[in-house]
């Protein structure tokens, strides 16, 4: 969202924090959680300074969350290929 007066607007009110650019055209087709680790804006003021940073913490989310998951729910789910060939 390169423009940050309509950013700052839909933040204020809706609510919204960031918006998923990458992962968008994978969710129509494939049942996913996506984890993303944001370090900017995308904006003017974009850099390569909290990337690292923001990965870590994606990472680190991401391994607390599978060990929430018990491993007979994650037996119990579609496996890919079953995903895929449904469509």
């Amino acid at each position: 969202m390169k423009d940050a007066l309509v950013r700052d607007k839909l933040a204020a009110e809706k609510g919204v924090l960031c918006f998923e650019m990458e992962a968008a055209g994978l969710m129509n087709h494939f049942p996913c959680l996506v984890i993303r680790g944001i370090c900017d804006y995308s904006d003017s003021h974009k850099n390569k300074e909290w990337q690292g940073f923001a990965a870590m913490v994606a990472a680190a989310y991401a391994k607390d969350l599978l060990r929430q998951i018990p491993p007979t729910k994650v037996e119990a789910e579609r496996r890919i290929s079953e995903v895929l060939n449904s469509s």
